[in-house]
């Protein structure tokens, strides 16, 4: 088998793992983005992206791996080495491939960028949510079963509430 058909099906390979990332960062945006939703959701995607982060490092390994066996540099200069080894359409169809694979990693990051920023942002209104609540300690006046004002902040026994 031929370099150029063994580095093919690890190219197709890491360019549908980041898809499948891409589709799930897009998923939890909406999740994010839903503040009704309940967690369990967002969790089950963390699991499923943490699951394909993994397998997109184990896909930089192998390239790398090729790259080294090919006695090349596992970079981009290596990869540049390696297509200018192949027969021009080949290379050309791997060089799109790559290209494809480095959009695709670029969507990605952008996609990732945007979840934490609705993280962030979720933080910041929690943050503000909880400093309101925390200021009105003390301050809100509530009726106990006498009839008589009370107060949130005083700490009753079980048996008088």
């Amino acid at each position: 088998m031929s370099a150029a058909h063994e580095f093919k099906p690890l190219l197709i390979e890491a360019i549908q793992h980041l898809q499948q990332l891409h589709t799930l960062l897009l998923e939890e945006h909406h999740w994010l983005q839903q503040a009704e939703k309940q967690g369990d959701g967002l969790d089950a995607l963390t699991e499923k992206k943490q699951a394909l982060l993994q397998q997109v490092e184990q896909d930089v390994q192998a390239r790398q791996a090729f790259l080294q066996a090919q006695g090349l540099t596992p970079d981009q200069a290596g990869l540049d080495a390696f297509f200018a080894q192949q027969d021009e359409r080949i290379a050309k169809a791997l060089s799109q491939g790559w290209a494809q694979l480095v959009q695709l990693l670029s969507e990605v990051q952008e996609a990732n960028q945007l979840s934490a920023r609705l993280i962030q942002r979720g933080l910041r209104h929690f943050d503000l949510l909880f400093k309101a609540v925390k200021a009105s300690q003390g301050q809100v006046r509530v009726y106990n079963p006498a009839g008589s004002a009370g107060d949130l902040s005083i700490p009753r026994h079980l048996g008088q509430a």
